[in-house]
């Protein structure tokens, strides 16, 4: 593998630092992906139940509770989540092809971080104590612990008393 194609000797985006590390990490805990949504119904229907749920409500007060689920083609290279300036109204987009648990938890996580993820970008600290809390939520306490693990090996960083 030349040092072009190995993400451990590339230089980290100086706006979002963690970004490729952190997505390293998920792979790292739950390659398989978790579970596959195999219609996109299913998918809309498990972001509604998350985010209108009382836990949702409870862990993210300021969370919108807004969120529209869009598809993207099976061209797309990424799926991606946008919250609202004023924190109101979200959007999640995911690509065919990445109708697995660990992306649309992955994309919730940005949405309760909100549209202001911190000072060490949108993979920085706050989205990932956001994502360890919405892991052990939503896939269960074993992926939890591998995320978790996952994170502390490879020097990600994240409120350990946010963790409870």
């Amino acid at each position: 593998m030349s040092s072009a194609a190995d993400p451990s000797t590339q230089q980290a985006d100086p706006s979002d630092p963690h970004r490729e590390v952190l997505y390293r990490c998920e792979h790292q805990a739950l390659p398989s992906g978790g579970r596959r949504f195999r219609r996109f119904g299913e998918l809309e229907q498990f972001v509604q139940s998350v985010v209108l749920g009382a836990w949702w409500e409870a862990t993210f007060p300021d969370a919108p509770l807004e969120v529209t689920v869009l598809r993207r083609s099976a061209g797309a290279t990424f799926s991606a989540a946008h919250v609202e300036a004023d924190g109101t109204e979200a959007v999640v987009w995911l690509r065919a092809g990445s109708w697995d648990a660990v992306t649309v938890v992955h994309e919730l996580a940005h949405v309760a971080v909100g549209a202001h993820p911190g000072p060490d970008g949108p993979h920085g600290t706050a989205f990932a104590t956001t994502l360890l809390v919405c892991w052990r939520e939503l896939l269960g306490v074993q992926a939890y612990g591998a995320l978790r693990s996952a994170f502390d090996t490879n020097g990600i960083p994240y409120r350990r008393e946010r963790l409870g």
